[in-house]
């Protein structure tokens, strides 16, 4: 009896390996949800007000596989921004929604020959220029439209792709050279929250 109960354990133990194995993590889950003043960290808040003059900002609620963040999503100089805080209000990175054709031409390149790589065949959906480092750097940043050394620069991609006759979405993240550092399955409701 006590041999089958540790072989039970055992496989309980081999089946939670399994589920949480790299394979697994390759999917994406989130949900994003609106949310009011009183949700928001004075120091996120103080962040985007010393950032931004005169913008409409539209907070979310996010919540995926590895816990739950505070994104303010707004438009400045015809720019589209999204920027990602943690609950307690330290920033996580700034996106800033950018057209495909507008990356830098051999970067593009890369990017669209792994694409070609990884999936049969595939569209570009959304494209976000991504910056993190420290939020002094990162308000330097939005100030005077230029990067300080500091700041790391990656792509982010939401793709409709296919890898068998299946079409599915994906978030790419590429390194700022265009080198492809991860791909996951975006497993959510509403997709189109991911569009803005």
């Amino acid at each position: 009896m006590a041999n089958l109960f540790s072989i039970f354990n055992v496989l309980r133990i081999t089946a939670f390996l399994l589920w949480v194995s790299p394979a697994r993590a390759q999917q994406k889950f989130e949900r994003e949800y609106t949310i009011k003043g009183s949700q928001i960290h004075p120091d996120a808040l103080k962040f985007i007000n010393e950032s931004f003059r005169n913008v409409k900002v539209h907070w979310y609620g996010e919540e995926s596989l590895t816990g739950t963040t505070i994104e303010a999503k707004l438009k400045s100089s015809g720019k589209q921004y999204s920027i990602e805080f943690s609950k307690g209000g330290e920033i996580h990175d700034i996106e800033i929604l950018t057209p495909f054709k507008k990356l830098p031409d051999e970067t593009r390149k890369r990017i669209t020959k792994q694409l070609e790589d990884e999936f049969n065949s595939y569209k570009v959906v959304k494209t976000q220029t991504q910056w993190t480092g420290t939020k002094d750097l990162l308000k330097t940043a939005l100030a005077k439209e230029e990067l300080p050394d500091g700041v790391v620069v990656q792509y982010e991609l939401i793709v409709r792709a296919k890898k068998t006759s299946l079409s599915k979405y994906y978030e790419v993240l590429f390194e700022g050279n265009g080198k492809m550092k991860s791909v996951h399955e975006i497993i959510q409701r509403n997709v189109d929250n991911l569009i803005y």
